[in-house]
């Protein structure tokens, strides 16, 4: 059963209050009926002096209880912002209560194990909650780039591929990342590929690419990729566009970092229109160098 709580009493009505005024008053009485005139004075100053100083004590305590109750509503505003978040509210208790347990283990090495732990987690979910993802040495960033193609709200993707060996995206995680791009075309994604390709790859004597890289790319046109091929000795006055970029859409935009044997050494994922907008720049600018695979085709020689 909930208690009612007691109703606040007015201080005019509180009996402390009452008693010290009557006293108060009769002694400032006394004083003034028999008291002469240099007394009276005195014992004025220090009622004035004490009623200051209460006065100050009072502000004093008001300051004191407003900043707790800013320190509560500080407290309490986390949960209040993640209540309507229901995903995040249940994550929100959960570490909730793995800081209560742990505030209950007294060894201090499992305290400190338990602080580089809560650090580290502290250092990932930072960037998260400034709209960026970070995939360091793992393939695991495919399963979010799959995701997204797979949205139902995504209509365009375009991407920028810096081929630098014929291993690109050849291993099984690469193969199925472009099978999701066929699936996606499937669906009525456009998809937009700008290659880049080193010249070993594609000689400058060659109308089109060689080798692997040749039926790679081949494969992506006839999925109904639109592939746009450029030479990386072309980029050589624009550095900055050497980079291997997805554009979702205007959603988000994806970087990654490949090592010398085509192995993922860092993905980015940015949820950030800013960086949407700079890198639908860099595109642009990028697709001034580059020539349609379909008008190299048409321009190969038979048999090429």
């Amino acid at each position: 059963m909930s208690r009612t709580p007691p109703p606040h009493r007015k201080p005019l009505l509180n009996l402390s209050f009452v008693a010290a005024t009557a006293i108060g008053s009769l002694v400032m009485g006394l004083v003034c009926t028999f008291a002469p005139i240099e007394a009276q004075i005195a014992v004025l100053g220090v009622i004035v002096s004490v009623l200051g100083g209460l006065f100050l004590g009072y502000l004093e305590q008001e300051a004191e209880r407003e900043r707790r109750r800013a320190d509560m509503i500080e407290r309490l505003a986390v949960p209040l912002t993640l209540a309507p978040e229901h995903d995040l509210y249940a994550q929100y208790l959960a570490v909730c209560r793995c800081l209560t347990d742990l505030a209950e283990q007294t060894d201090p090495i499992l305290r400190e194990i338990a602080h580089l732990k809560l650090a580290s987690v502290v250092g990932q979910l930072e960037p998260l909650a400034s709209g960026t993802a970070l995939f360091a040495g793992t393939e695991a960033w495919r399963t979010v780039y799959e995701k997204i193609l797979e949205s139902p709200d995504l209509k365009e993707y375009r991407s920028v591929a810096w081929v630098r060996t014929k291993e690109y995206w050849q291993d099984p995680p690469g193969r199925q990342s472009m099978r999701a791009n066929f699936t996606a075309v499937r669906r009525r994604v456009h998809i937009e590929r700008i290659v880049i390709l080193r010249d070993d790859l594609w000689p400058k004597d060659h109308p089109l690419p060689t080798g692997d890289i040749r039926a790679w790319v081949e494969e992506q046109h006839n999925h109904g990729v639109w592939v746009v091929l450029v030479r990386e000795s072309d980029l050589a006055s624009e550095p900055d566009l050497l980079a291997d970029v997805g554009i979702y859409g205007g959603r988000a935009v994806g970087t990654q970092e490949l090592d010398e044997r085509c192995r993922t050494v860092r993905f980015t994922l940015t949820f950030d229109p800013q960086a949407v907008r700079l890198a639908r720049d860099r595109w642009d600018r990028l697709y001034l160098f580059a020539t349609p695979y379909r008008t190299l085709l048409d321009r190969a020689p038979p048999g090429a």
